[in-house]
């Protein structure tokens, strides 16, 4: 045996093993605790690792539907808006026409169907207006709107536009004199009246839709983003009393090889 070759007893290796297992048990804890995480690598589990990601991409895809969800669901509060406002006119118009009908006044009639143009004339530009996105359900001349609630084909909301300019209510400026004003101003008025409020309960149903689609989409992107966490997150309570007890182990660890040395130091002395 060569001379500066050292030979160990076996409970000294034992106990250098042993604090070598404490040492990394150790510094797994600390890191844990830094980390809030107790699996953050794939070689600490790799089900685990790959379960939570696959949850946390299914919850970021489903971010994006609610995402999407809430930006159709802006567009239809928009047409929802620009309904509501050209039935409030078409109740202007009425109250004119009505006005006007009970009139024999050459001059009022004239001032009324004045108003009634200059009133039937804002229809059309709260029409305009009910665009967002570039997309105007209450224009015949814009597209569609599409919601898709995930990669599935045929897993969306379709919403067509629904044409409430003056002319689709069937609604036409009257003679500047009030001459034309009728009782089929009246009917034309009332008709539009419906079609204006079908309309707008049409989109109120398809918000409704879409903001219980959008609910649904946040309540399990939350489910997933929960159950990433079970799988990875550390239980820091848990954590810390671990590494309190690892370090208190490696402790006495090193205090009782200390005390095995000595006590062979003192058995060398022997053979002085």
């Amino acid at each position: 045996m060569p001379v500066d070759q050292i030979t160990l007893t076996a409970a000294t290796r034992a106990s250098l093993t042993t604090q070598q297992s404490l040492a990394a048990s150790t510094a797994k804890h600390s890191q844990n605790l830094s980390t809030g995480k107790k699996i953050s690598r794939v070689t600490d589990d790799a089900v685990a690792f790959y379960a939570a990601r696959a949850l946390s991409e299914r919850s970021s895809d489903l971010g994006a539907v609610k995402d999407s969800v809430g930006q159709g669901i802006s567009t239809i509060n928009a047409a929802q808006v620009g309904a509501d406002s050209v039935n409030a006119l078409v109740g202007q118009l009425k109250g004119l026409a009505t006005a006007a009908l009970a009139s024999s006044d050459a001059t009022e009639r004239a001032s009324l169907a004045s108003q009634y143009n200059q009133t039937l004339s804002q229809v059309d530009s709260l029409v305009k207006d009910a665009s967002y996105g570039g997309v105007n359900l209450l224009s015949s001349s814009s597209s569609s709107l599409t919601v898709s609630f995930g990669a599935s084909t045929g897993d969306s909301l379709s919403v067509s536009p629904q044409d409430l300019s003056a002319s689709s209510l069937g609604l036409s400026a009257v003679a500047a004199d009030g001459s034309s004003f009728s009782t089929s101003t009246l009917t034309a008025l009332d008709n539009a009246a419906k079609t204006v409020s079908s309309a707008a309960s049409n989109l109120g149903a398809n918000v409704s839709a879409l903001s219980i689609r959008a609910e649904a989409a946040q309540n399990q992107a939350n489910i997933a983003t929960a159950g990433a966490a079970n799988l990875t997150e550390a239980n820091l309570n848990e954590e810390g009393a671990s590494l309190l007890a690892a370090q208190t182990r490696s402790q006495l660890a090193r205090a009782g090889q200390s005390v095995s040395q000595q006590q062979q130091s003192a058995l060398l002395t022997l053979f002085k």
